[in-house]
């Protein structure tokens, strides 16, 4: 009997060996693989949003996943999470989307939130998403953008240092502002969490919160192959 498969659907390259550590820990014999296309974030950050072409191509890599036997996708990508409405109708298996926790999570902490990004494509499908579990929720959400372009071209230009120190500065000062929650719009964000413990408001990382929800869907998915 074979374990759980999982396909993460990618738009980089970067941090994949935390990720299998992560899963492999909580879920005996998981596989995870990976269909990364690093030019999809390009393409979306071109055109200010997803283009057909963009659409297209991640149907192409849902289908691809579900063809290669998985039981699983996961969306690891805030600026295409939008993306991942559409193609969940074109495959037989469930989509899940790394943030939709940690958006969940946003709203059951209050309505006033802080959301800063590195990648200005990845603010409207957040906070669209963080409105949308609000609504749900009979709440009305105030989600505050905090773009950091600066860091984003730091990080590309090789100098990780002075994107964490832009980062790090920002979010000490969102601390003194009053909100209710301040959520990290991406993924690659989770770095700057160890030097962040002395910020009172909470902060919200979707690699945690989204990871142990997959996992958690992953072991019932093992529990039901047993069954």
């Amino acid at each position: 009997m074979h374990g759980p498969h999982v396909c993460i659907l990618q738009t980089s390259f970067a941090k994949r060996d935390d990720t299998i550590a992560y899963l492999t820990a909580r879920v005996p014999g998981v596989r995870v693989e990976f269909i990364t296309d690093s030019t999809l974030l390009a393409d979306v950050r071109a055109a200010g949003g997803p283009t057909q072409a963009v659409i297209d191509r991640m149907i192409l890599y849902a289908r691809a996943a579900e063809i290669s036997g998985a039981d699983l996708i996961v969306n690891s990508c805030s600026t295409v999470g939008e993306v991942a409405d559409i193609y969940e109708k074109e495959v037989g298996i469930p989509v899940m989307k790394i943030d939709a926790p940690m958006a969940q999570e946003a709203v059951s902490l209050g309505t006033r939130i802080a959301l800063i990004a590195t990648v200005e494509t990845t603010l409207g499908p957040s906070q669209r998403l963080i409105e949308k579990f609000g609504e749900e929720q009979g709440k009305r959400m105030e989600c505050t953008r905090f773009l950091q372009n600066a860091a984003w071209d730091a990080l590309q230009n090789g100098h990780p240092e002075e994107h964490n120190r832009i980062l790090l500065e920002n979010i000490r000062e969102l601390d003194k502002m009053g909100f209710d929650a301040i959520v990290m719009a991406q993924v690659s964000m989770r770095a700057l969490l160890p030097e962040l413990k002395d910020v009172k408001t909470p902060i919200l990382c979707s690699f945690f919160s989204g990871y142990d929800a997959i996992a958690k869907k992953l072991s019932e998915i093992a529990e039901a192959k047993r069954g």
